[in-house]
């Protein structure tokens, strides 16, 4: 892509921190939280990009943003090689933020590009010559198709809003396994989090799920809900954010708080991701010199189906761990990284540079 001003590349290339709004269920709130979540950065004077990348495009019309090229247009450039000035990409919405727009066109996207050798990286490249923001939310659409698939491809984070009922659980069972074929194709994979969205704490079957939630996803469910209020919607069909609108308002205050939850989680830079797939373990922890070789519930892991999951945050070192499954200790089969330990086992090993 050439004819790009200056300000807008990295000089090193790829942008800081990049965080899919992601679940293949509709209605979750996916583009509120990716709207709002981008304005309350933007509060905390941050820099800010929010890439439509749902075909309905409402976080576009949410937000009044028409520019002269859309997603679709942008990633069938990238895909045929053609150049595009930062004119026509990004598209100023304030102050610190910005936005690539969608269109309707995004729909047939995936089967025009279905043959393309690039098809997966397509964003990648467009986000990795883009500079000065400081985080970049991605909208994405309610499936698990070409678009999402760039999105999770792309991204260093991901958070999954969970609306209050039982099959929101079961139906990022799918996204979960996407999720580990990513990082089996490429040793990395978003550092992914679960958001509890439309919470009302007025009703019992809500407070059942909460402590459902809490209990299924441990460390991997944000600290952070997002209540029920009405001025999150009024706020969309005025083309406004929740701080635009009522920035007084609880919706506001939830998603400040959900912001300054990012901010904490994103400038731990050394964050890994470990997988389990096995549907025949009650629970499952992992142990090692991160955590003097103790099995302890911080450390236990959380079940989406047959996938068991958590994230670390680890410092700069090499690192020691197995699964433990009751009695029975045993290396990572997702890392072949290994070596023996003293009791002529093998240890799984983690770098982390």
């Amino acid at each position: 892509m050439g004819n790009i001003k200056k300000s807008f590349f990295n000089k090193k290339g790829g942008i800081v921190k990049t965080i899919a709004i992601v679940n293949q269920k509709g209605g979750c709130g996916k583009t509120t939280i990716a709207i709002n979540l981008s304005a309350a950065l933007v509060k905390k004077n941050y820099k800010v990009l929010l890439v439509d990348l749902d075909p309905q495009a409402h976080a576009t019309y949410s937000l009044g943003a028409n520019a002269n090229l859309s997603i679709t247009d942008i990633m069938e450039a990238i895909a045929e090689n053609k150049q595009l000035s930062c004119e026509d990409i990004l598209k100023s919405l304030w102050e610190n933020f910005y936005i690539i727009p969608s269109s309707i066109g995004l729909a047939s996207l995936e089967h025009r590009l279905i043959n393309k050798e690039n098809k997966l990286a397509l964003l990648s490249s467009l986000l990795k010559n883009i500079l000065n923001f400081d985080y970049c939310i991605l909208d994405c659409p309610p499936n698990l198709g070409l678009l999402t698939l760039n999105a999770l491809w792309t991204s260093q984070y991901a958070i999954i809003p969970l609306s209050m009922c039982d099959y929101s659980l079961r139906g990022v069972e799918i996204l979960k396994n996407i999720i580990l074929m990513i990082k089996e194709q490429q040793n990395s994979c978003p550092i992914t989090f679960y958001l509890l969205n439309g919470v009302d704490k007025r009703y019992k079957f809500v407070e059942n799920f909460i402590t459902k939630a809490k209990l299924q996803l441990n460390t991997l469910l944000l600290d952070t809900q997002i209540r029920t209020n009405i001025h999150l919607r009024e706020a969309a069909s005025s083309g406004k954010s929740i701080f635009q609108y009522k920035p007084d308002s609880r919706g506001a205050q939830d998603f400040y708080t959900l912001a300054e939850e990012v901010e904490k989680i994103t400038s731990q830079s050394n964050w890994v991701s470990l997988f389990l797939k096995d549907n025949s373990f009650s629970e499952v922890y992992v142990a090692g010199d991160f955590n003097n070789w103790n099995k302890d519930q911080k450390y236990r892991l959380s079940k989406i189906g047959d996938i068991w999951s958590i994230n670390l945050a680890l410092d700069k070192g090499k690192y020691c761990y197995k699964f433990v499954n009751q009695e029975s200790w045993f290396s990572d089969p997702h890392n072949n990284l290994t070596e023996t330990d003293p009791f002529g086992g093998k240890n799984s090993v983690l770098i982390i540079k």
